[in-house]
């Protein structure tokens, strides 16, 4: 039993020694045989990795298409972000613009009239049937009083009518209660001016033998206590003879958009 042992650790101490003394053999006759196995060994397996290669191709790409998106998505967020706060930038840069050429054609048109004006901004706007006024940002500590015109950059927009102390109302001429001395100014003839329910503007008192056409200018007269003359009100929009009445129906449409007020100038005289 005991012999029987030692004979088989003998054959296995054989076999180690032969393996060893195979592969040191190998290593010295050079790269030969590991090449042919290596080149063994990937014809053996490229067509399980081709099949595999195919097999899983189209999940990486899959997945590599997922990164991808991502990655785009993250890109364009950012881009909407800053395409959104350049935006926003440029629309305060035009505000901001149109606001101080809206001032400075203001201030040139007062220099030219050699008016004493103070600039305001609308603050309040009330139109209805009944009545059609604003409220400006300037009252009685800025010198502002009952009875001032008010224009914007193209004519005459109202009448300050009431003030507190920082703020004041403004009566369009377009409202029912208005009543201004104007002339025409190609004949120099006197009228007032009266405003509608309807918002229309009438010219009163131009006798039927005055010469008056389509497109004459509107000024005020030099009867104003507040007012000066020579402002531009607007232009003669129709005429029209009536069969009975010593005066002609005239309408006149300001040179001012009175649907469109922000900056104004008080005339303090």
């Amino acid at each position: 039993m005991e012999k029987g042992r030692r004979f088989r650790n003998v054959i296995i101490l054989v076999v180690i020694i032969g393996i060893c003394l195979a592969t040191i053999t190998i290593s010295f006759r050079g790269d030969d045989i590991t090449k042919r196995i290596k080149v063994r060994t990937l014809d053996i397996f490229e067509p399980v990795q081709g099949s595999i290669f195919y097999l899983f191709n189209p999940v990486t790409v899959f997945f590599s298409s997922i990164d991808d998106y991502i990655g785009l998505r993250k890109k364009y967020m950012e881009l909407e972000k800053e395409n959104v706060r350049l935006l926003q930038q440029s629309v305060e840069d035009i505000s901001i613009k149109l606001e101080n050429d809206a001032l400075r054609k203001l201030m040139d048109m007062d220099l030219r009239q050699e008016n004493d004006v103070l600039v305001v901004k609308v603050i309040g706007f009330y139109v209805n049937r009944w009545q059609s006024e604003l409220i400006i940002n300037a009252g009685m500590a800025d010198g502002v009083q009952e009875g001032m015109g008010v224009k914007g950059d193209s004519g005459l927009v109202g009448v300050i009518i009431s003030t507190g102390n920082s703020s004041a109302s403004v009566r369009l001429i377009s409202d029912p209660q208005i009543s201004l001395g104007v002339r025409i100014l190609s004949s120099r003839q006197l009228g007032l001016i009266e405003g509608s329910q309807e918002g229309v503007i009438n010219l009163k008192y131009i006798s039927g033998d005055e010469e008056v056409y389509k497109g004459d200018v509107v000024i005020t007269s030099e009867y104003g206590e507040y007012i000066p003359s020579d402002i531009l009100v607007g232009r003669v929009s129709s005429v029209q003879d009536v069969p009975g009445d010593l005066y002609r129906k005239i309408t006149i449409e300001p040179f001012e958009d009175l649907r469109e007020l922000e900056y104004l100038a008080v005339i303090k005289k």
